[in-house]
Formats: structure tokens, sequence, C-alpha cells
């Protein structure tokens, strides 16, 4: 029975601590006040996406390795030992290369040898596997400086959420204070008889709306910082605050774009719009990674092409061979000797094998430029969208800013007006919560135009934090 207990308590043992791992102990833990470029940073540096983009990279390079082998020295060293009646042939291992074809005789027999080869006229065969894997590993890296700009664009997306989401908090705090205060002031004024008892009812029924309207922003914000900290590839567990402000240069930026518009006619708006579109347009096609992967796969099933059809060609490759063996009879005491010359092949037949492989190559090819031409027409929905987003985010901006501005002036006249006695709890109500509306109209309108704006630098190449 003691044992039995004994066990017992060790395999409880094991299964606490095992049930105490934690499954995410290789992400990192930050504790830090955190800014966007900072975010962004920590992001592309530990995102697990990436890193398996920078594993393929890596692949694609010892590819290119391989490739450029093939030009080179190949030795090998082959021995073979048997023991029989009879006499057979036999090879040396498949991967071993240059590969060495033996007569072994009866009895006993032994045979090591080292052999040499180098390839001397292959039709352009091996150049062109090499191109094609330079071409291949400049593809993989573009396509990993795209996932780069991905994981840029969606932490900025989320960071940005995270500040909306902590404005949306502000407003419903500023929110909860107003109407505590004036929940308090009705009060005083109730028990005075100034106003009805039925006011204060009106005022608690109100704060109770603003009070829930503060608890579901602060669950926003809390999931807003839980998806970032997702996104960023760092542990769930991680403490961090946002510096940045969700405003900081969308005001400025709005007050710009309506004094270059009242600065010129509509005439010419549109034609420098026009021109800046043009602008976009044309550095998009330049600097986006996508592109120049696609534009790199078209040159690498180019150099596939040549290599297909460089095996119509003759393969030439130089030869020389050391070798010692010995065995029963006139080979009792050893012999070698060495052996040097060219080996050269030409296949005749092959069942349209190497045609078929010339077709295959052909239509990777023009896959290839279909999907060239798929990109190019996709940027240029990319790029006009994100314009027309940020054009229209500039102009929603300056339209929650001039809201807001009346809606402040609305809730002070009001308050002033109810406060006097002038007006009814209802007026300063409804004033009031359109000045929440206007808040939060301002707020995202904000968010909306900082959004904009990130991904018109995404569709047009740029957003990494040395741009």
């Amino acid at each position: 029975m003691r044992w039995v207990t004994v066990l017992g308590l060790v395999f409880c043992l094991l299964a606490t601590l095992t049930a105490q791992v934690d499954p995410l102990s290789t992400r990192p833990k930050i504790r830090q006040a955190l800014s966007l470029k900072e975010a962004v940073e920590i992001a592309l540096r530990e995102s697990p996406v990436l890193r398996g983009a920078v594993a393929e990279l890596k692949a694609t390079e010892a590819r290119l390795k391989m490739a450029r082998s093939e030009k080179r020295w190949q030795i090998s060293v082959n021995t073979f030992a048997s023991v029989g009646t009879e006499s057979g042939i036999f090879a040396s291992p498949p991967i071993v290369m240059p590969s060495a074809t033996m007569l072994l005789p009866r009895r006993r027999f032994f045979d090591a040898n080292t052999m040499f080869m180098f390839p001397i006229f292959t039709g352009g065969r091996l150049e062109a596997l090499i191109r094609q894997a330079e071409a291949v590993r400049y593809a993989t890296a573009a396509q990993l400086e795209a996932m780069r700009l991905d994981v840029a664009l969606e932490t900025k997306l989320a960071y940005r959420r995270a500040l909306l989401a902590r404005e949306m908090v502000r407003v419903a705090e500023a929110y909860v204070a107003a109407m505590e205060e004036r929940v308090r002031v009705d009060k005083v004024a109730a028990k005075v008889g100034r106003i009805p008892e039925f006011w204060v009812l009106r005022s608690e029924a109100e704060l109770a709306n603003a009070q829930q309207m503060l608890a579901n922003a602060q669950r926003d914000y809390e999931i807003a910082l839980i998806t970032l900290k997702a996104i960023m590839g760092v542990h769930p567990d991680s403490e961090i605050t946002l510096t940045d402000e969700l405003g900081r240069d969308a005001g400025r930026g709005a007050r710009d774009g309506k004094e270059r518009d009242e600065g010129r006619g509509t005439r010419d708006g549109l034609k420098v719009e026009l021109l800046e579109r043009e602008k976009l347009l044309a550095e998009a096609m330049a600097k986006r990674p996508e592109l120049q992967a696609a534009l790199r796969q078209v040159e690498a099933q180019s150099h596939a092409v040549r290599a297909a059809k460089a095996l119509y060609t003759p393969q030439v490759s130089l030869m020389a061979m050391a070798d010692y063996m010995k065995g029963t009879g006139d080979m009792g005491q050893g012999t070698g000797g060495y052996l040097a010359g060219i080996v050269i092949g030409l296949p005749i037949l092959d069942g349209g094998r190497r045609k078929a492989m010339v077709n295959e190559a052909q239509a990777m090819q023009e896959k290839a430029l279909a999907e060239v031409e798929r990109l190019k027409l996709q940027i240029a929905s990319e790029v006009d969208t994100a314009l027309r987003e940020l054009q229209t985010a500039l102009k929603n901006l300056q339209t929650a800013q001039m809201a807001l501005r009346s809606a402040e002036e609305d809730e002070r006249v009001a308050k002033v007006r109810y406060e006097a006695g002038r007006s009814v709890l209802v007026e300063y109500l409804d004033a009031l919560a359109a000045l929440v509306r206007a808040q939060v109209n301002y707020a995202q309108a904000i968010y909306e135009l900082s959004v904009a704006h990130d991904k018109l630098l995404r569709a047009v190449g740029k957003g990494l934090p040395e741009d």
C-alpha cells in the first residue's frame, strides 16, 4: 500500500508540473511603453510568419549552392569487396557521384578507386539551372519583403484600433463624469424644489447608460491590446502601454488638405490629382515586391526552358580514375593504375520525355507571365482604392471637426440654459448625447484617415520603419 501511495503522489506531481508548462514559453514577454514604430519593429522581429519566410529564403539559397556545385569537380571514393561462385556487375550507391560500375569476378575480390568528373559542355543546361536558382532566390527574397510589408501594415492597423478603442474609453469616461456631476447637482436641486424628482431619475438612467458605454469601451480596448500582442508575436501576458495618440498628425493633415484645395481651382485640382495618381502608380509598379517576385519567376521559368532545351545537345564531361584491385589468380598480388578521358552522351530516343519537359517549362513560363499581368491590375486597383479612401477620409475628418465644434458649443449653451432654469433636462441630455456622438465620429474619422494613409503606403510598396 505504501508503494501505491508513493506512486500516486509521483503521478500527481508529474501531472501538476505538466499542467504548469506554458505552451507559449517560446514567445517573448515585454513590459514597456510602446510606440507605433516600436510595435512594428517588434512584429518584424518576432512574427512566426516571417520566421517561416526567412527559412524558405535560406532553402532557396541552399538550392542555389546545389545548382552551382554541378559545375565543379566531383570526386568520389568507391570500394567493392566480394566473394562467391558467380561473377556480377555492381554499381556504387546511387547517391554517390560520380558513380562507379564494376564487374566483380568469382571468388574473393577487392577494389578501391577514386573517380574525378568535371562537366566540359552541357549546352548551357547547368548555366541555365544556376540562373534559374538565382532568379528563384531573388523572387523568394521579394516575397519575404512583401510579407514584411503585410506584417507591418497588420501591426499598424491593430495598433490604431487599440488607439481608437482607448479614445472611446476616454469619451465614455468623460460622459460618465459629466452625468455623475449632473446627478449630483440635480439631487441638490430636487431637494430644494427647483426641479421635479423624476428629472433626477432621468439623469440616473442616463448615467447608467454612460457606465455601460464605458464598460463596453474598456472591454474593446482590452481585446484590441490582446489582438495587437498576437500580431506582434509576443506573449499574451506582456504588459504594454501605447504612447502614440490617435490624432497626432491627422488634424494637421486635414487642415493642410483643406488649405490646398481652397488655394486652387477645380480644374487645376483635378489635374494635380491625376498627376499624383500617375506618380503613385508608377512608384507602385517600381517598388511593389510582389511584382518584383513575379518578374523574377518569369526569369526563372525562361531559364528553365533553356535548361530543358539544352537536353537536346551532347553532354560532355572530363573523367579520371585511380584504381587498385586485388583478387584471386593473377590479381592475387594486387594491381593498380589510372584512367583519364572524356565522356560524351546524347540521348537519341527517350519516348518524348525531353519534349514534354520543354512543353512543361514553356507552360510554366506562360503562367508566370499571366501572374505578372494579374498583379499589375491588382496593384493599380489597390492604389486607386487607397487613394479614394484617403481623399474621402480627409473630407470626413473636416466634417467631423466642424460637427464637433458645433456639438461642443451646443452642449455648453444647453448646460447654461438648463442650470439657469430656462430649459428642461431633455434638451441638455440631447445636447450631451450629440456631443458624445460627435466625439466618437471625430475619433473614428481620425482612425480612418490614419488607416487610409497606411493602406496607401502599402499599395505603393512602402510602410516599413526604414521607409
